[in-house]
């Protein structure tokens, strides 16, 4: 069968619409950028390494190039020089991601049928690691921040119970950051940790930037916390390519050796090099100019922070006026622009499709009230101020809205007198004909949001993700036995055979091996009546099945 068009095509078609990308990687795609540019403060050496054929470099292991499994040669030194760099005692470099990092993480710290306490907002690969070590989890529950409905961070004291409840548990595995920045107190874990003599294991996928450029005002490092392994996604929140990454060591707890075992059994035995180019790029670049990019990257952050200060509806987390000490978490990343719906006529998803089919932005992600924007090295500060300007502009128009609420008038009657015909369109659209929604008899669109259910999708993830379900079975027992299909309403009482997310974040809310509760039940059916996509790992998806354990 012959494609109309190729990948590359495809992709080059979706590079011209000009749709800037608040997403990841970090490099934004721009690291090819001219020498005059303004707004490029890559190292020369740096650019010179993406221009033109990427398969110049797309060596094998061959005298002269080293070999990533078995390093000797200028490999070894980019991992110590990066080791260095990242405050680690040794470094080793991922080309399979973040997943493969934590593969290899969990395997070293914790042998076949062993224990660990593990926090319940992982991302899947941790879960997929518990899963081929037949690994018993003793889940930690993160916080919840009602302003905004996301998880946050993982209490210190949570973990010292655990400790005590499960004595024979051989590390804690956490992530910090969340997706959405939220920083848990490593420092305060890992003490705990260390005086039950086991290492903590984090998850730092987004959190590659944190503890390099001190006037930057991103947190601290995991490792320079106390964390015994730390994994990072070089391509997240620096410049590396997509599925680069990070394993940082600094430990007595972790043998060195077992890390290297797991590395061959788990990252591909043919790395590509270009992708290790861009993972010594990232060491480079802190080196010669990271003093002069972080010190861009944050000085954008702060001007956002300054232009968003006069948002009435929508709320940026820990930017402009809503700033960190009116949160419970322990800290924040201000390179993610996490924006609040909850107060306006839209939701998460409404405003990604306005963010992109008006004012060209793709976000990261959405999901319930929220859309998450992610910074990065190689944005353009002029489009974070547009971004702002976006923001902004969707402020006023629900100002106005809200005024013609009180005076009883429709979002339909408010259009030919405030919006262009152009605007009203991508609006009635993006939130699929809120005329129709809004009742007239109401002033109030926080009302009328209340009244109609409209956070039931946020709470219902949340309130999933925060449910102690009890864990009959270990998730490979629960995977590799004999399964069968229940409606939702049939399966409460049976044994979950499979997870159940949504994808982003990727984070389980229902994982193998659990007894589905009625109130498990009642939460996934919620969240598909507001129309959240489910991710299944054997039922077909969105649907409202559930493949469980097949009872004897």
């Amino acid at each position: 069968m012959k494609q109309n068009k190729s990948l590359f095509e495809e992709l080059k078609i979706y590079n011209e619409k000009g749709i800037y990308p608040l997403h990841m990687p970090g490099h934004k795609r721009r690291m090819t950028l001219s020498e005059t540019s303004e707004s490029c403060c890559f190292p020369d050496v740096i650019r010179e390494k993406t221009f033109g054929n990427p398969m110049t470099y797309d060596f094998t292991e061959v005298s002269g190039t080293d070999d990533l499994h078995h390093p000797e040669g200028i490999l070894l030194e980019s991992m110590k020089r990066t080791a260095e760099v990242f405050g680690a005692d040794k470094t080793r470099f991922l080309v399979n991601g973040s997943t493969s990092g934590n593969l290899i993480g969990i395997s070293a710290i914790c042998p076949l049928n062993g224990e660990l306490i593990v926090a319940r907002n992982c991302h899947r690969s941790v879960f997929h690691a518990l899963e081929i070590r037949n690994i018993t989890p003793h889940w930690l529950y993160p916080q919840y921040d009602e302003e905004f409905g996301i998880l946050t961070d993982i209490d210190a004291c949570q973990v010292e119970k655990l400790l005590e409840d499960y004595p024979e548990s051989r590390g804690v595995v956490i992530t910090s950051p969340t997706y959405e920045g939220v920083v848990s107190d490593i420092e305060a874990i890992a003490d705990i940790c260390h005086r039950h003599g086991i290492p903590l294991f984090v998850d730092e996928a987004h959190g590659a930037h944190f503890g390099l450029v001190e006037s930057a005002g991103f947190p601290k490092s995991a490792i320079q916390c106390g964390a015994d392994i730390a994994v990072q996604s070089a391509h997240k929140t620096l410049i590396g390519m997509t599925q680069t990454a990070f394993l940082h060591i600094k430990s007595d707890l972790v043998n060195e050796d077992t890390v290297d075992r797991f590395i061959d059994i788990y990252e591909t035995s043919s790395p590509s090099y270009p992708l290790m180019i861009s993972l010594d790029s990232c060491t480079e670049m802190i080196l010669d100019s990271g003093e002069a990019v972080f010190s861009k990257w944050s000085g954008m952050l702060k001007r956002f922070d300054e232009k968003v200060r006069g948002l009435k509806h929508f709320k940026v987390m820990c930017h402009g006026r809503d700033n960190s000490s009116k949160h419970v978490f322990y800290d924040f990343d201000k390179s993610k622009l996490l924006v609040n719906c909850r107060d306006t006529h839209l939701d998460g998803g409404s405003l990604m499709k306005i963010m992109r089919d008006r004012f060209s932005f793709e976000l990261e992600m959405s999901l319930s009230d929220n859309g998450l924007a992610m910074t990065g090295p190689g944005d353009e500060p002029g489009e974070i101020l547009r971004f702002a300007d976006a923001i902004l502009e969707l402020d006023r128009e629900e100002e106005l809205i809200s005024e013609a609420g009180k005076e009883n008038r429709c979002l339909g009657e408010l259009s030919s007198k405030v919006l262009s015909e152009r605007d009203m369109e991508m609006r009635e659209e993006a939130v699929d004909n809120i005329d129709d929604r809004l009742d007239k008899s109401h002033d109030s669109n926080v009302d009328f949001r209340d009244r109609h259910g409209f956070n039931g999708h946020t709470d219902a993830y949340h309130e999933l993700l925060s449910t102690k379900m009890e864990q009959s079975l270990t998730l490979q027992e629960a995977t590799e036995s004999s399964s069968e299909c229940f409606s939702f309403p049939d399966a409460a009482g049976n044994i979950s055979a499979e997870y159940i997310y949504c994808y982003p974040p990727g984070i389980p809310m229902v994982v193998p091996g659990e007894i589905l509760t009625e109130k498990c039940i009642e939460m996934l059916g919620r969240m598909c009546d507001m129309g959240c996509k489910l991710h299944y790992t054997k039922s077909v998806e969105d649907t409202r099945d559930i493949m469980c354990v097949k009872k004897s």
